[in-house]
């Protein structure tokens, strides 16, 4: 990566699980950066996330009573939601956020107070300056902790008994680096780190998974981004991943991938 990419770089979760996923997406999306070339495109999953977060923004802020928010998704989602992906899934994704907001409980709320709604966050990790986005932070009116929320389309992570189920580890993993990251931006900006992380699974009727903070976590979270960003600034060739259901559904360069006509192929 040439010095003068280095220099403009400011990182995020976003790009550094990017290049997780694909290094070559990374490669087109944040080093080429040209529509022209190579058109960056949304996705169905991305459009319906997006639109649940705007409808929880308006009514976190205040700005949508609860008890409106079903007319308001019945109203304005084929305008939110233009990409389109199988019949059955973009049936059932609609129906899970209707019926979440048709059964919104603000009364969970009752004994925390809103912080902060869509916050912006700036920060830096070493030497290397990120931004972030954190969703919802509560305060607990009973302790003053805090707790950094996520708002999630994934299934609810966990067993009946607590345990991470077996195919949702690898996703819980990643959500669990991207809130220790936003723990640290909290930490930068209010000298202290929040007690929870949790996430709200709005397609699964609200469901919360939460972890207290865990020190060694966070530690090794950081430690994660640090060495992703030392394997990105050393790379050299940005070779794509070969994975059929990312490449065909949620990379951003799916039409104009320079492989994509290799996809199903056997690569």
């Amino acid at each position: 990566m040439s010095k003068q990419k280095k220099e403009q770089r400011r990182w995020s979760y976003s790009s550094l699980s990017c290049f997780a996923h694909c290094p070559y997406e990374y490669y087109l999306q944040y080093i080429v950066s040209d529509d022209d070339l190579y058109l960056s495109e949304g996705n169905f999953y991305a459009e319906t996330g997006s639109f649940a977060h705007h409808v929880l923004e308006l009514i976190l802020k205040g700005e949508l009573p609860p008890e409106d928010a079903a007319d308001y998704v019945i109203e304005h989602y084929d305008d939110a939601v233009c990409y389109k992906t199988r019949k059955e899934t973009m049936t059932k994704t609609y129906c899970a956020i209707l019926s979440y907001f048709a059964d919104f409980n603000a009364d969970i709320l009752q004994n925390y107070h809103v912080f902060g709604v869509e916050q912006e966050v700036k920060f830096m990790l070493d030497d290397h300056p990120f931004i972030g986005y954190i969703d919802l932070i509560l305060e607990d009116s009973k302790d003053g902790g805090f707790i950094l929320v996520d708002h999630k389309s994934s299934d609810y992570p966990f067993t009946a008994k607590g345990a991470v189920k077996k195919n949702s580890a690898e996703s819980f993993a990643s959500y669990k680096r991207q809130m220790y990251l936003y723990a640290h931006a909290f930490n930068q900006l209010y000298g202290e780190f929040p007690k929870a992380l949790a996430w709200n699974h709005f397609k699964c009727g609200g469901k919360i998974a939460s972890i207290p903070f865990n020190e060694s976590e966070y530690n090794e979270s950081l430690d994660w981004f640090r060495d992703r960003i030392k394997k990105i600034e050393k790379e050299e060739s940005f070779e794509p991943s070969m994975d059929y259901f990312y490449c065909k559904n949620l990379c951003n360069f799916r039409n104009s991938c320079d492989y994509v006509k290799f996809v199903g192929d056997g690569w």
